[in-house]
């Protein structure tokens, strides 16, 4: 296999779906479960390739459940793009923060190389001041980050009791 074009950008997740769901519009498919179950036992021909439908569907639900399912539009990627380019953040840091959308500080350290010594803290909070004003966190996702915070002070309760004489 010979390489024709070498890649000359990087892709993040966002602009993948958004490619993958032209491709499903221009086949016209439909990616249900029901459909799925039926389908696996009748052969059929599509004008592209079984293979490229089912790679299609597996990468789409995959991105779909995915943490930067949370960018819906192309003006709240575009704004927070904008935002980011308005930083010094390599290429490859920008495609982390896009891709995982950190809502705290470690998460945030974690992505950026020597976080801590090229921004303040006021620039490091202003990222993820901005990742929440533009791709808010529901309420659900929230309470059950709470509800997890709290297993894990009950059990550090616990522990405490059982040290005690």
């Amino acid at each position: 296999m010979k390489i024709l074009e070498e890649r000359d950008k990087f892709l993040c997740n966002f602009e993948v779906t958004e490619h993958l769901n032209s491709i499903k519009s221009k086949y016209n498919w439909t990616f249900k479960e029901e459909e799925n179950d039926k389908k696996k036992n009748k052969k059929r021909f599509t004008a592209c390739g079984l293979n490229l439908e089912e790679i299609t569907r597996d990468l789409s639900s995959y991105l779909e459940n995915n943490s930067s399912s949370a960018i819906t539009t192309q003006e709240a990627f575009k704004e927070l793009m904008i935002h980011l380019n308005g930083l010094e953040l390599m290429k490859v840091e920008k495609l982390q923060i896009v891709n995982s959308l950190p809502r705290s500080m470690v998460h945030l350290y974690a992505l950026v190389e020597e976080c801590d010594q090229r921004f303040d803290e006021e620039t490091c909070e202003g990222i993820i001041n901005k990742i929440n004003d533009l791709f808010p966190i529901e309420e659900q996702e929230e309470e059950e980050e709470e509800g997890e915070e709290g297993e894990e002070e009950k059990d550090d309760q616990f522990e405490d009791a059982e040290d005690l004489p």
